[in-house]
């Protein structure tokens, strides 16, 4: 009789386990493991710390807090996706523009991505571009970082309907004086009171974020299948 019990024992708690146990793998295969062959890729949220960046009243937004927040989501949805993420920073701290491509450039990564949101004297100034470095020295580095701006641009718009205004030629330090692709991300413009409604919602940042991240998987597959061909 005794044996009869600790099998029932066995048997009854051998459930709640297992399904534990699955509701355990469920979870874990929610988000997919970076393998170590995946591509490296560097998330700058602009400003930061004493550097506010724009500033607008009525709804009141602070460029830097935007930029971070979008940043964070950015990084959920690649770890989603299997890449390896780097961050110049992960709360409201001051990091020099420096700093920030010292931190990519020692990172090997294999692009760097810099989120900001704009600002403009005309309030009617409204929409989402993307600038990378034209270098006459780098140009193959000059033209990985166009395909990157291009296909950035294109799954935010997709995700956002926002109005396009293009990819541009830019000379900012971080994508200047970086070694690997780098683009720098103007997600709508602070100024505009239409726009500055929308940046501020977690929804909208989550449909720039998914862009991003939609426009980043693109390029590598892009790439992958360059490479295969």
């Amino acid at each position: 009789m005794q044996a009869i019990y600790l099998l029932l024992a066995v048997v009854i708690g051998f459930f709640p386990l297992d399904a534990a146990g699955n509701k355990e793998r469920r979870t874990v295969g929610s988000v997919i493991t970076a393998s170590p062959a995946a591509p490296t890729i560097v998330i700058d949220p602009g400003h930061g710390g004493t550097d506010h960046g724009a500033r607008c009243k009525s709804p009141y937004c602070e460029e830097k807090k935007l930029c971070l927040q979008t940043a964070r989501l950015l990084k959920k949805y690649l770890d989603q996706l299997g890449y390896h993420v780097v961050m110049t920073r992960t709360t409201d701290a001051f990091i020099p523009l420096h700093r920030r491509v010292e931190i990519a450039n020692q990172s090997t990564c294999n692009i760097f991505v810099s989120v900001h949101y704009n600002s403009s004297r005309v309030e009617s100034a409204h929409g989402i571009e993307v600038f990378f470095h034209d270098s006459k020295e780098e140009k193959n580095r000059a033209s990985s970082s166009r395909k990157l701006a291009d296909a950035i641009l294109g799954k935010v718009i997709r995700r956002t309907s926002a109005q396009s205004r293009g990819v541009k030629k830019g000379n900012f330090l971080v994508i200047r004086e970086t070694q690997m692709p780098a683009v720098l991300i103007e997600g709508g413009f602070l100024t505009n009171p239409e726009e500055r409604v929308l940046v501020k919602s977690r929804d909208y940042q989550e449909k720039i974020a998914r862009g991003i991240a939609d426009g980043i998987d693109s390029y590598f597959k892009a790439r992958w299948k360059q490479a295969s061909d």
